[in-house]
């Protein structure tokens, strides 16, 4: 419904506090609902503050329209402006150490208005006629309860799902006493009318989980509730080791190269996440998009399995995803569950499947440039990928090889224009299957060097994620906050996960563990089309040394580059060097590598980002390069528009 609905009409409102009764029994066990059919709702009305159960908002900026937050249905509520207080709920709950009031709100804008609907809250009446927005709880952010208080504190957004949450137990004052209503309050700015939707409402106990390593409280699909339309993040979740030289992550449109996974915003008609593709990433950016891209897809179909991305998704609960920067893990509502660790040119991928359907992996790409071949003879697969946005320049190549510890039934190519295929496997009594894939962007035979390199015929995927997980421990460890809130903890380590995501590693080692031989395929390039290679092996020039990508140093001059050196200043000199191995390759430092030379953003911000690392001691690499690479910027006329400094051949006259 909009805003237009006669049901919806926002009636005059006289500046009156009644709460309105509702016909809502007690309730004494706690409250969760979310408002579909057979839950708890409190009774319609079309009084000063107007409630009703509807299909949900119809213009979020970046989730599903016309639904609640996490089912069909969602409270509407609107007035016609001023300050006003209606009860929900009647309940008799008393607080105990966890109990917690949580809920979902989405505020519209009513006219061109983007303000005044923010000035929402819900709120509790307890048993000595207090409220908890009298009280000094807080929630998540710091901020009270009460309409006037959430709407100040500006952590509201109109068109955008917020969740809300107060841990009533944490206040001693507040410990023992007894809820008697839950409320809702608006206090709109300057008397504007009011439009929005409450979802999700819980008063409960929610028992406190806090992690015992600090790499548990990073959630990798932080972020991801973002579009074009409305950059709230512009995350994926990746699950990669630190500056990988691969991301693998879950996707919702297993045929975009931007905004790759989407949290809400491409939900079944249910209203229920659902995956496309488990895929191969190497996105710096939704801005810049994706290159060198791979998938799988596991299916219990009896024949062939389903190609078509619509049809073959499969939907889930949020409670059945686990994504963590070391593992990402996921069970579908068809039984099927996925699981994924990383290294740094591999992973290993566990599939389980359910009785009573067959077990089957498609693999698949976002379009047509690539390649696939299954061998049943060896029952291996190998392939390529050239899948690149339009900002990708210079990347190249990139093989593919993986080994299954299942034997294969049948495989088969399937016609979709794409590299599609299929293999279905004798799943065995634990109707599991193990996948062991690895990349490479220099031939097959180096991604199958890289295989045995990182992951030994004796590994789990325990064992593969536990040595993911030390390493970004190994990081992330070197932060402690104390006695912060569990949501500043997770803010914070969520974001330094994100900073020690980029840049990434560009190459290989050629040798063995003991003796490494580090090499790379050049992608130093400003090349629209670099791709050139056989099905095994790529026609890019390999050079010796270690070679870093994926990084706007526009963006991250003055923010990453110094914390690099501040944090993990090992890491800094050795991502440093990894940048002047691209000016050895290509003769500049990229503005924008993405892996190559991108054609954005002005100044040669890398200049500074190296000389600040020379200033702060960070050793590592050679200063005398890192000031050769920066003097040519600063009075070399570039020879394309991808490198160098805009302007040099008029700044200097000028």
């Amino acid at each position: 419904m909009t805003l237009s609905d006669p049901r919806r009409a926002l009636l005059p409102l006289a500046l009156a506090l009644a709460c309105a009764t509702t016909a809502t029994p007690v309730l004494a066990q706690g409250l969760q609902t979310s408002f579909e059919p057979g839950e708890p709702a409190p009774a319609r009305s079309d009084g000063t503050l107007s409630v009703d159960v509807g299909g949900g908002p119809d213009a979020p900026y970046a989730a599903k329209r016309n639904v609640g937050y996490s089912g069909l249905h969602a409270l509407h509520y609107s007035a016609s402006g001023g300050q006003a207080r209606r009860e929900l709920f009647k309940t008799d709950l008393p607080i105990d150490s966890d109990t917690t009031l949580s809920w979902l709100v989405l505020p519209e804008i009513v006219g061109k208005d983007t303000v005044a609907s923010t000035y929402v809250s819900l709120d509790l009446l307890l048993d000595d006629g207090s409220r908890v927005s009298a009280s000094g709880a807080r929630d998540q952010h710091g901020v009270a309860l009460g309409a006037r208080a959430q709407g100040d504190s500006k952590t509201l957004y109109p068109q955008q799902w917020a969740r809300k949450a107060v841990r009533l137990g944490d206040m001693p004052a507040l410990k023992g006493r007894r809820v008697l209503a839950i409320e809702l309050e608006v206090a709109s700015a300057n008397g504007a009318p009011v439009s929005g939707w409450i979802d999700d409402v819980r008063l409960d106990v929610q028992p406190r989980q806090a992690p015992q390593r600090v790499s548990d409280w990073v959630l990798t699909t932080r972020g991801t509730q973002a579009n074009g339309t409305f950059s709230r993040g512009n995350n994926f979740p990746a699950t990669a080791v630190p500056h990988g030289f691969n991301f693998w992550t879950p996707v919702t449109d297993a045929g975009a190269l931007n905004w790759l996974y989407r949290w809400n915003e491409q939900n079944d008609a249910k209203n229920r996440p659902q995956l496309q593709a488990l895929a191969l990433s190497h996105q710096p950016s939704p801005w810049m998009g994706d290159r060198q891209t791979f998938q799988v897809m596991p299916s219990a179909t009896r024949g062939v399995p389903e190609a078509d991305r619509s049809k073959r998704a499969l939907s889930f609960d949020r409670t059945q995803e686990n994504a963590r920067p070391y593992r990402y893990d996921v069970r579908f509502d068809n039984g099927i569950a996925a699981s994924i660790a990383p290294t740094d040119h591999a992973a290993l991928f566990r599939f389980e499947f359910p009785e009573g359907g067959d077990a089957n992996l498609l693999f698949d790409n976002v379009d047509a440039r690539g390649g696939l071949t299954l061998d049943a003879a060896t029952q291996t697969l190998t392939g390529y990928t050239d899948t690149r946005s339009g900002l990708s320049n210079g990347a190249t190549r990139m093989y593919v090889v993986a080994s299954f510890d299942r034997p294969w039934r049948s495989s088969g190519q399937i016609g979709t224009g794409r590299p599609t295929g299929y293999i279905k496997f004798d799943p065995g009594s634990e109707r599991r299957v193990t996948m062991r894939i690895a990349t490479s962007l220099i031939s097959v035979e180096q991604a199958r060097h890289n295989l045995a390199l990182e992951i030994a015929a004796a590994d789990t995927l325990e064992s593969v994620a536990g040595r993911a997980q030390d390493a970004w421990d190994a990081r992330l460890a070197r932060f402690d906050i104390g006695n912060a809130s569990d949501d500043q903890k997770t803010t914070l380590y969520s974001s330094l996960y994100r900073l020690y995501l980029y840049p990434n590693s560009g190459h290989e080692n050629v040798g063995t563990a003991a003796a490494p031989e580090w090499r790379y395929a050049s992608q130093a390039s400003a090349a629209d089309d670099n791709t050139d290679g056989s099905a095994t092996r790529s026609f890019a020039p390999v050079r010796d040394g270690k070679v870093f990508v994926n990084n706007g140093f526009w963006d991250t001059f003055r923010t990453t580059w110094p914390a690099y050196a501040l944090f993990t200043p090992d890491d800094a000199g050795q991502l440093v060097q990894g940048f002047i191995e691209q000016y050895r390759a290509g003769g500049w430092v990229a503005r924008w590598s993405s892996p190559g030379y991108a054609d954005l953003m002005v100044g040669t911000s890398s200049d500074v980002a190296f000389a600040d690392a020379w200033l702060k001691g960070i050793g590592g690499f050679d200063p005398e390069e890192a000031y050769a690479a920066a003097l040519k910027n600063a009075t070399v006329v570039p020879p394309d528009r991808h490198v160098g400094r805009k302007g040099m051949d008029r700044s200097t006259f000028r």
